[in-house]
C-alpha cells in the first residue's frame, strides 16, 4: 500500500481498507476474519494480508503481524494499531486511522486542483512559440516537420519532468532528508504559496496529533510520529525541540507557548486545550482551520500566478506575432 508518490486515490484505498476493518470489528467480527472479507484491489496487497493472517494464526496480535512492515503500513499506522489493541478500542483507532487518511486526501487532491490551471498555461506558453513557429514555416512554405518545430519545446518540458521526477526519487530515498529539506526552504520562500502550505502542513499534524492521542499514545511519542507522518524537515525539526523540551521537564504548553515558528492562533488554541482537558476538540478544530485557511491562500496565490502567466503569454504572443509579420513583410519587399 505504500508508493513513491503518495496520491489522493492511494490515499483513498487506505482509507477504506481501514474504514472496511473499523465496521467489521465494530460487528465483533475478529481480526482475522476481517482481514479474510477485504477484497483488496491489488495482487500485492492481497499478499501483505496472506502474511498477516498466517501470522495471527500462529498467535500473534494484529499489531505484532505488522511489526516491521515497512513496505506496507508506515509507523504511524502501526503505532495507532497498537495502541488501538493495547487500550481495547481497536475498532475506533481504525476509523480515525480512515479519517486520517480521508483528510490527507481531501487536501492533497484541493491542492493539486488549485495547482493544476497555472501549470497547465506553463505548459501553454512553453508549447506556443513550436506552435506559432510551425505556422510561420507553413506561410513560408519552407517544409519544415511538425517534429521539428516541436522538438526544442518538447526537449524543454522533458528536461521539465527529468528534473520534477529526479527531486521527487531523491527526496523518497534514504538520504531523501536533506533534499527535502532544501525544497521546502524554497517552497516557503516564495510569496503566497510558502505559507499556503505551511498551514497545510499544520493542518495535518493537527490531524495526526488528534489521530495519535485518541489512540492513548502520549504525548511525547505523538509529536514526534505525528511530524514524521508529515514527512516535513521543518516540522521534524520543531517536534525534536517539543521532545528534548519535554525530557527536561516542561509541559506542552510551555513549550507551544513559546515556539514562535507556530502561528499564534496555533498556540493559543493548543493550550487553552490541554488546559481546559479539551485537547482533542482544540486539534480538531485547529486541522479544519488551517485547511481552510491554506486552501484560500492557495487559491489567492494561484490566481495571482496565474494573472502573471496570462501576462507573459500574451506578451509572448504578441512579440511572435509581430516578429512573425515584420519576417513575412521583410520577405515581400526584398523579392520587390
Amino acid at each position: 500500500m505504500t508508493s513513491l508518490i503518495k496520491t489522493p486515490r492511494s490515499y483513498k484505498q487506505r482509507s477504506e481498507f481501514y474504514h472496511q476493518l473499523s465496521m467489521l470489528q465494530q460487528a465483533g467480527v475478529g481480526v482475522d476474519d476481517s482481514l479474510r472479507q477485504i477484497s483488496p484491489s491489488k495482487q500485492r496487497e492481497a499478499n501483505e494480508i496472506n502474511i498477516t493472517l498466517s501470522q495471527l494464526s500462529s498467535g500473534e496480535t494484529f499489531s505484532e503481524s505488522i511489526s516491521g512492515r515497512t513496505h506496507w503500513l508506515p509507523q504511524f499506522d502501526r503505532m495507532m494499531i497498537e495502541a488501538g489493541e493495547t487500550s481495547g478500542r481497536l475498532d475506533e483507532t481504525l476509523s480515525i486511522l480512515s479519517k486520517h487518511y480521508e483528510h490527507r486526501a481531501t487536501l492533497i487532491q484541493q491542492v493539486l486542483i488549485k495547482l493544476a490551471y497555472p501549470l497547465l498555461l506553463i505548459h501553454f506558453i512553453i508549447l506556443m512559440p513550436a506552435i506559432i513557429g510551425f505556422g510561420k514555416t507553413l506561410v513560408a512554405g519552407s517544409g519544415i516537420t511538425l517534429f521539428d518545430a516541436f522538438a526544442p519545446s518538447l526537449g524543454i518540458l522533458a528536461i521539465g519532468y527529468g528534473v520534477v521526477f529526479t527531486v521527487v526519487y531523491l527526496g523518497q530515498a534514504n538520504r531523501g532528508y536533506a533534499v527535502r529539506s532544501i525544497l521546502e526552504k524554497i517552497w516557503h520562500w516564495i510569496p503566497g504559496f510558502g505559507n499556503a502550505l505551511k498551514e497545510v502542513k499544520i493542518s495535518r499534524l493537527a490531524f495526526s496529533l488528534h489521530a495519535l492521542l485518541n489512540a492513548g499514545v502520549n504525548i511525547r511519542e505523538a509529536w514526534q510520529n505525528a511530524a514524521n507522518a508529515s514527512a516535513s524537515p521543518w516540522l521534524i525539526s520543531l517536534s525534536k525541540n517539543f521532545i528534548r523540551q519535554i525530557d527536561i521537564g516542561l509541559t506542552p504548553a510551555e513549550i507551544i507557548s513559546q515556539e514562535t515558528q507556530f502561528p499564534k492562533m496555533f498556540r493559543d488554541l493548543y493550550s487553552t486545550g490541554e488546559a481546559s482537558g479539551q485537547l482533542d476538540d482544540s486539534l480538531q478544530r485547529l486541522a479544519k482551520y488551517y485547511q481552510d485557511e491554506g486552501l484560500r491562500h492557495l487559491i489567492t496565490a494561484s490566481t495571482i500566478a496565474t494573472a502573471i502567466v496570462y501576462g507573459i503569454a500574451a506578451i509572448s504572443v504578441a512579440f511572435i506575432v509581430v516578429s512573425f509579420w515584420l519576417n513575412y513583410y521583410g520577405s515581400i519587399m526584398n523579392l520587390n
